[in-house]
């Protein structure tokens, strides 16, 4: 008796070849340009029905046989089995029904030819007219219709606070008398939010009601774009709306995701707009690949490269994702399929999961045309650089190193005292008095700026107009965004213009044409530059007297060239020469390249689609859809000349072309039918196929510039280098779904889809994705608590797969020449330094989950729980072979690993009223990862070896991915710690220790929104409890005295022991506190350090070390071999925070103030972003500063690729 829109299951048999889908897409649309025809079916449909005694259920067959409704409801709820008399003679059916249902608790609601019944609460009866004073009320008409401007039938409208009442009539007209007409209308309609309108005296009063996102009809985007009822899917998801992307300004999507969704983490690279943000879904996906999920816009797969930021050698400059270019304003939500079941219609791709990205239409408002306009700015500052101390300066006692000071620790130049020059910072505290810095200026002995004086403020502009249509036949959203972002590193700039058509046309019942165009014009000047040198780098670090300012005036000449240093003659101006100790080379070449290193990148990018709809018969539908992602890349790069050119060429130009295309269609075609009054079923079937192509190109000067700064390939001191390179990818898919219902609340489904790759071997590169989901609405079925709005039980198994990437796992030569040799050119070949395999097999996850959806007091409290257990078969890891095999690795399929945890969310609006709303959401993510196996004979995996064997990154069964292994402290027998003679303890160079895993153990989100009349308060805190890391640099900053950390034992104040150094023994003896001086004269020192253990020997330990002693050699480079006393295991920290991620206050105008300035509405808000922790175990960095590349092992020892920020802005958004 019911219908419903559900997937299905259609098994096909052979491969079609890609070109027959280009043809069917094709066909679609010439199809559509003849089938346009009127064909609508009125809602005031009149039918004659005389029947007597008869059942409810006798009356629906009826109407069902004499009109095209079909009926929806629960059969333990609405009693079909009453009995009933009608005597309608050409009556419409809204009034039938409407005397069916008088005096019970059923509502009706009509979508398009399907009527849905409801419980509810009985209807309020009219109120009856008593007196002369009831008739002379004030009688109000008007229609109640939704957001796309349909009628509403049997709608509530009620006086407020009385008994007053009616519902809507077939076309959503009302009309009510009233006895107040200052008193308030409430419009209430089973599905959509209740609204509350003032009378005010109106005679006529038309409402909008939108659709209620916390009820039980709540659709959501599933895979393929495909639309469902969240009720009928058996598999996790989480949905983020508009206005959660767009509450804080951010230039991108990803950074807008964080805490908001259980079991995903965000992790942002610094440097501002034009850095990658990680997405990670349900843990790692991978060992050793890329753990980021598919990207999918509209149901186009778009481009989302991996980048790695982790290597300083390789590529100086932080590099994006493609997932950058998607704009906040374009879109109306983000669907994250989590699961091998809910991703399983994505095969190969859906490893880590997917983002499904729907972009907002010109469908949900008011007929006709509607403009938005919207502003923001914000500004971007550094923040959380490390807890530098302000106590001391540069330099170190005498019995450290003599350099020529004092027993003050001070030199002399000039007459003038200066600081030794070194990156230790041992040196004399911080007086105020005269001293001479490295720029020839005497200034106060102060602590300066360091490093924050190198970067910039960014400030960052975000406008935005988009203008809607929407008319009975067609939808329309046109917009345009303007994006001027900056980063925090110096003449860092990201220009965007974003054009975004999002259009609509229902040519007639049955075709109708979807068409996305999405065109980003980006420019990119001088994308951050990474402060590798400045971090991992001893030589990059700067004094506590030193300022990141100075290196802005000094890092050039007068002429413009490089800075000189010392008595170099190369140069026209050596009274410039930098000659005083104290600059670090590794900053000014940093400040050179950042202002006189010009790169600019221009970027065009189309992400479009033609998606066109076929309703065959009322039980048959196709879909085909043809789209590109397509980009345009281009680069140049032009470094000022170093020098003058007469000490030799210097200076760079360089350019870069590249093109990138994505090519994907699909077609889809759907059957459903009702199999039984209580059993509906839908099948589905389709094709897909990519072809992905990549070309670059690129040319630089050879051997410097020839003409000083001419910026042209013409002006190559040699032969122009030139390179090239060029990919390909194709693969394509056959897919079916079957989905059955029965009764509305019992759904099944199950999926298969066949993929292919030219990846693989072409006689084995075909494999098969199966999923089964259920769910289970339990509310429906049985009679339950009041208090329980909705229940329900959900299940699910799902495969996806990954397959090896482009060229991985092909077995070929490499190809090059000789050149002639007098004969003709000789060609030779030569085997490549990583082997292939042509055996290669797809990487399998097979996930099994069940989940429990709950809703209490009427939607005021739900609850979403999941569990799951994937386990990934057959991973795809280089192995590595023995030089003697001519490689040096081979790709294997080897392993095992499992993942399993559970999430949580809770939605609570504690508070409710007309005038003042608290809502609060809490999600929470638990995930286990477990290697359980890699190849036979093989122990473990090595990910990373810090340091020349400091410490260690490894996988080995039984343990997690990715566990830190280091040196412990050796012990004796007894487990007392060695003391070596200096002092320090001996580590232990044959033992290793597990510390912990780099996984973290939780990750979630607490955000609570706050509105009172106009006024609206919202904050979001995102945490991640446990997982260990390595910020290696920040270590190395407290070894050499940067940090407060390294000013314990500085003196006696901060616990240092009085010490000297007896003159005849040159022994090391404690002394008592506040001892001017030793027995014969010697200088004691307040610094000392005696560590609790023993000595070799095994007696008490009673060496005596010193603050800058024990710092400098416990906070070195180095593993046992090359530092003996350097201690790792202090390097290696549990990552747990907590931090206010967004706060916003929002003011919305009142609509009479907007209506007389022209607006329909107006909001202000001001907010701020990345503020503040409220908890974190690594004081001296942002947490997220480690994030570095794509894979995981590229986020765990990095102490940062630029320093991270701290955002505040202010937005308006206005409706004309």
């Amino acid at each position: 008796m019911k219908k419903l829109n559900l997937g299905g299951l259609f098994r096909w048999e052979r491969l079609l070849i890609t070109n027959l889908k280009m043809k069917l897409t094709s066909l679609l649309l010439i199809v559509s340009l003849f089938q346009i025809q009127a064909s609508t079916y009125s809602q005031n449909t009149r039918i004659t029905l005389k029947l007597k005694n008869a059942t409810v259920e006798e009356i629906f067959d009826q109407i069902e046989s004499l009109s095209e409704f079909r009926f929806l409801y629960n059969h333990a709820k609405v009693d079909v089995d009453r009995r009933v008399t009608i005597n309608a003679d050409e009556e419409r059916i809204f009034d039938i029904l409407e005397t069916l249902f008088s005096n019970t608790n059923i509502y009706f609601t009509v979508k398009k030819k399907r009527i849905s019944l409801k419980t509810g609460k009985i209807r309020a009866p009219e109120k009856t007219k008593t007196n002369l004073n009831d008739w002379q009320d004030q009688a109000i008409t008007g229609q109640v219709v939704d957001e796309d401007g349909q009628p509403l039938p049997g709608a509530t409208v009620i006086e407020k606070g009385t008994n007053n009442g009616t519902q809507t009539d077939f076309d959503g007209n009302y009309s009510i008398n009233v006895s107040n007409t200052s008193g308030t209308l409430v419009f209430s309609y089973i599905g959509y939010e209740t609204k509350e309108i003032p009378i005010s005296g109106q005679s006529t009063i038309n409402i909008s009601l939108a659709e209620d996102t916390q009820v039980l009809g709540e659709v959501v985007v599933t895979s393929l774009g495909i639309t469902r009822e969240k009720r009928a899917i058996g598999y996790a998801t989480s949905t983020i709306k508009a206005d959660e992307i767009v509450k804080t300004g951010t230039p991108n999507v990803a950074t807008a995701l964080y805490g908001k969704a259980p079991g995903v983490r965000i992790a942002a690279t610094s440097g501002g707009s034009t850095s990658a943000v990680n997405i990670q879904i349900r843990g790692i996906g991978s060992i050793t690949g890329s753990t980021q999920p598919l990207i999918v816009l509209d149901g186009i797969p778009i481009r989302n490269n991996d980048v790695s930021n982790d290597n300083y050698w390789a590529d100086q400059r932080v590099r994006g994702n493609g997932l950058l270019d998607i704009n906040p304003e374009d879109v109306a939500n983000i669907s994250i399929l989590k699961g091998a079941s809910a991703a399983a219609l994505y095969g190969n791709e859906a490893l880590n999961g997917v983002v499904l990205i729907t972009t907002k239409t010109g469908k949900g408002g008011e007929k006709g045309l509607g403009v938005s306009v919207n502003s923001t700015y914000t500004t971007d500052k550094v923040a959380y650089l490390p807890r530098f101390q302000n106590v001391r300066g540069p330099g170190y006692p005498v019995y450290l190193n003599d350099a020529g000071q004092g027993e003050d620790m001070w030199l002399e130049r000039d007459g003038n005292r200066i600081p030794i020059g070194t990156t230790l910072n041992y040196g004399p505290k911080f007086d105020g008095q005269p001293a001479l810095a490295w720029t020839g200026d005497v200034i106060p002995y102060n602590a300066q700026n360091g490093p924050e004086g190198l970067y910039q403020d960014a400030h960052n502009f975000i406008n935005n107009i988009s203008i809607v249509n929407s008319t009975e036949k067609s939808n329309l959203r046109f917009s345009y965004t303007r994006q001027d972002n900056e980063g925090l590193s110096r003449n860092s700039e990201n220009d965007k213009n974003i054009f975004n058509l999002n259009t609509s046309f229902q040519w007639n019942d049955d075709l109708k044409t979807d068409i996305l165009v999405n065109y980003i014009n980006a420019k990119v000047k001088s994308r951050p530059y990474s402060i590798d040198r400045l971090t991992n780098n001893f030589g990059g670090m700067m004094t506590r007297f030193d300022s990141g300012n100075w290196y802005q005036e000094y890092y050039k000449t007068s002429l413009g060239y490089r800075y000189v240093t010392g008595d170099n003659t190369n140069t026209f101006t050596p009274e410039e020469n930098l000659r005083i100790p104290g600059y670090r080379n590794d900053v000014l070449d940093y400040t050179w390249r950042v202002n006189e290193n010009r790169y600019e990148e221009n970027t065009d990018r189309v992400i479009a689609s033609i998606t066109q709809h076929w309703n065959i018969t009322d039980e048959l539908s196709l879909r085909g859809r043809i789209s590109t992602d397509f980009t345009s890349y281009q680069s140049q790069s032009k470094n000022t000349s170093t020098r003058p050119l007469i000490y030799g060429p210097s200076g760079h130009y360089g350019i870069e072309n590249s093109i990138s295309k994505i090519f994907y269609g699909d077609v889809l075609l759907t059957y459903a039918k009702e199999l039984t009054p209580n059993l509906g079923m839908s099948l589905m079937a389709g094709y897909n196929a990519t072809k992905e192509t990549f070309f670059r190109t690129n040319r630089g000067v050879n051997g410097g510039l020839s003409v000083e700064n001419w910026f042209s390939l013409n002006a190559s001191t040699n032969t122009a280098n030139s390179g090239s390179d060029e990919e390909a990818l194709t693969k394509d898919a056959f897919l079916a779904t079957a989905n059955f219902d029965y009764k509305g609340y019992l759904y099944l489904e199950g999926t298969i889809r066949r993929d292919r790759t030219s990846t693989m071997h072409p006689d084995d590169n075909a494999f098969y994705y199966p999923s089964v989901n259920s769910g289970f609405v339990f509310s429906d079925a049985f009679d339950m608590p009041e208090f329980l709005s909705y229940g329900k039980l959900r299940a699910s198994w799902g495969k996806v797969g990954n397959f090896p990437g482009r060229y991985a796992a092909n077995v070929a030569y490499d190809q090059n020449t000789l050149g002639s040799q007098g004969g003709g050119s000789v060609i030779y070949t030569t085997t490549p330094g990583t082997a292939g395999n042509d055996g290669i097999k797809s990487e399998t996850q097979r996930e099994i989950e069940f989940g429990l959806d709950l809703k209490f007091l009427q939607g005021r409290i739900g609850l979403d729980m999941a569990y799951y257990d994937s386990r990934l078969e057959d991973q795809i890891i280089p192995l590595s072979l023995p030089n003697s095999s001519g490689a040096s690795s081979i790709l294997t399929n080897i392993g095992t690993m499992r993942n399993k945890g559970f999430e949580v969310g809770l939605n609570v609006t504690p508070i409710s009223t007309a005038d003042f709303t608290w809502d609060m959401n809490i999600n929470f993510a638990k995930n286990e990862n477990k290697v359980e196996s890699l190849a036979p004979g093989l122990e473990e995996l090595l990910h990373r070896d810090f340091d020349g064997g400091g410490a260690q990154l490894r996988s080995e069964p039984g343990s997690p991915v990715g566990v830190f292994y280091t040196h412990p402290v050796a012990t004796d027998a007894s487990g007392n710690k060695i003391v070596d003679p200096n002092g320090l303890y001996k580590v232990d160079p044959d033992e290793w220790v597990k510390v912990g895993s780099a996984q973290p153990k939780a990750v979630g989100g607490v955000s609570n929104y706050f509105r009172y009349k106009n006024f609206s308060l919202s904050g979001l805190v995102d945490y991640r409890i446990g997982g260990y890391v390595m910020p290696t640099a920040i270590n190395w900053m407290t070894g050499r005295g940067l940090t407060e950390e390294s000013l314990w034992a500085m003196d006696a104040e901060n616990g240092g022991l009085s010490w000297y150094v007896d003159a005849n023994t040159g022994d090391r003896n404690l002394t008592n506190a506040g001892t001017a001086q030793g027995p014969n004269g010697e200088v004691v020192y307040d610094n000392g350090i005696v560590l609790d253990g023993v000595k070799a020997d095994g007696s008490t330990n009673d060496y005596i070390t010193s603050n800058p002693e024990y710092f400098w050699t416990v906070y070195n480079w180095g593993g046992p071999q090359y530092s003996p006393n350097t201690r790792y295991e202090l390097y290696i920290k549990e990552n747990t925070y907590f931090k206010m991620r967004e706060l916003s206050l929002g003011y919305q105008l009142p609509k009479e103030v907007a209506n007389k300035i022209g607006f329909q509405d107006i909001q202000l808000s001001v907010f701020g972003r990345n503020l503040f922790y409220l908890y974190r175990n690594i004081k001296d960095m942002d947490a997220e500063q480690l994030t570095a590349g794509s894979r995981w092992a590229q986020n765990v020892s990095n102490a940062g690729t630029n320093p991270a920020s701290r955002t505040l802005g202010l937005s308006v958004r206005a409706k004309l």
